[in-house]
């Protein structure tokens, strides 16, 4: 057995310069650090698609609906916030050369030329798409391109081993409107893509969007109507103990009644934060540091919002250093950091993966009344050295409302570890 590792490490590559993103980092050119709160200055966006992506080609299997699949995920974000995408079609291939500015044609394309191979040089078989964004520096995007992987493989009927193409374009997408890479592992805008077939089944989720997402996509744009009681924010600061940075720590919600995730943020530099884009509701909120072993990880409180509030949060906060690690989650022998998805009104055994799970010291857990641990479940599975992996039967209740949902390990001597959204229920 062995674990998947990242596949899609699709990126928000910027350039007030431009700066490029993977699954995993942040690699700023020219010196300049990424900002938060990237958007386009109106709400509606030229993209253009590249005849190459429409064209017959090898990378692309025949008969997929690339249009069909483009514009479904375009609508995806439309349905979900303020915004409007309008498309045409451009004879243009190349991504624009990193620098201040771009050609001013924002295009998606999969075109094998220098300029779009490049972006793929240092491991081409690791990625699915990259996304370029040009912003000025008021941090309003100028220009974004998306280029699907000459090296890859799409397909839009779900064929096993194949990239989804519309799960990738409604992720990229996201980047090109201004979204960074989320935390929570069952969203469009996870850092983690996986192939069709990944666990051994037909998946082709990432489609739709989470709640996280479109809390996200809200933020910058605003609801489409106000009919939905949006949007509603938690906004504050972490401070964390002397001398250590409170930087890069993620803070996510979840409904207090279901528990599935609905939002998700991450500190910036000073430890502030604005988790925005929130329908009205009641909120369970936690933060959690991954960013070093040990983790830490704890809860910042319960709030009830109303439309188009914003609550002030300043909290100090005392990390809890545990070698307990959640990192991975599967199901049928595998492994993976994306998400899983699980039917409702089936008892199913899933997998977890990471340091020090030990069945005898630790117990697992949801943040939600419709998903239950069988009694005395949890055992120890050999994957060799170097990860501790346990399964657990889980019961996914009948009703259980739609959405991604936290799995959480506690030990005996309350030290927690978290995978954010890691449980798909569709």
């Amino acid at each position: 057995m062995r674990i998947i590792r990242k596949i899609v490490a699709s990126v928000l590559m910027a350039a007030s310069a431009a700066t490029f993103a993977s699954a995993s980092s942040i690699i700023p050119a020219q010196g300049k650090a990424e900002p938060q709160g990237l958007r386009w200055r109106e709400n509606t966006v030229k993209l253009s698609i590249s005849t190459s992506l429409i064209q017959a080609g090898p990378n692309i299997k025949t008969d997929s609906d690339v249009l069909g699949a483009v514009k479904r995920a375009a609508a995806a974000w439309e349905r979900a916030a303020d915004i409007r995408l309008e498309i045409d079609i451009t004879d243009l291939g190349s991504v624009s050369p990193s620098g201040v500015a771009g050609d001013g044609v924002s295009i998606i394309t999969i075109a094998q030329t220098p300029e779009n191979v490049l972006l793929f040089s240092r491991d081409p078989h690791a990625e699915s798409a990259k996304t370029r964004v040009f912003y000025n520096k008021r941090n309003f995007i100028t220009e974004a391109d998306i280029v699907l992987n000459p090296f890859q493989q799409f397909s839009s009927d779900g064929t096993f081993g194949t990239f989804d193409l519309e799960a990738t374009l409604t992720h990229e997408i996201g980047h090109l409107l201004g979204l960074r890479h989320s935390a929570v592992l069952g969203s469009t805008m996870a850092g983690s893509l996986p192939k069709v077939g990944t666990f051994g089944t037909p998946d082709i989720g990432g489609r739709g969007l989470s709640a996280s997402d479109t809390a996200s996509i809200r933020e910058l744009y605003g609801s489409l109507d106000d009919s939905d009681e949006c949007c509603a924010a938690l906004a504050g600061k972490l401070v964390n103990l002397p001398g250590k940075t409170a930087k890069g720590i993620t803070i996510w919600a979840e409904d207090s009644i279901t528990g599935s995730v609905s939002g998700f943020v991450e500190t910036a530099a000073d430890g502030s934060f604005r988790l925005g884009g929130l329908p009205a509701g009641a909120y369970s909120v936690f933060w959690q540091r991954q960013d070093e072993f040990p983790t830490s990880i704890g809860t910042v409180g319960t709030y009830s919002l109303t439309s188009a509030e914003t609550k002030l949060i300043n909290q100090k906060i005392a990390p809890v250093r545990t070698e307990l690690g959640l990192s991975y989650v599967g199901v049928n022998g595998r492994l993976s950091d994306s998400a899983i998805s699980l039917s409702k009104g089936r008892e199913q055994t899933i997998l977890l993966g990471g340091k020090n799970l030990d069945p005898a010291n630790i117990a697992v857990e949801f943040n939600s009344p419709y998903l239950t641990v069988r009694p005395n479940s949890l055992l120890e599975q050999d994957f060799g050295t170097g990860i501790s992996v346990v399964s657990v039967v889980v019961m996914v209740h009948d009703d259980t409302p739609a959405g991604v949902y936290s799995i959480f390990a506690t030990t005996r001597d309350s030290a927690m570890s978290s995978l954010v959204g890691a449980i798909n229920i569709q």
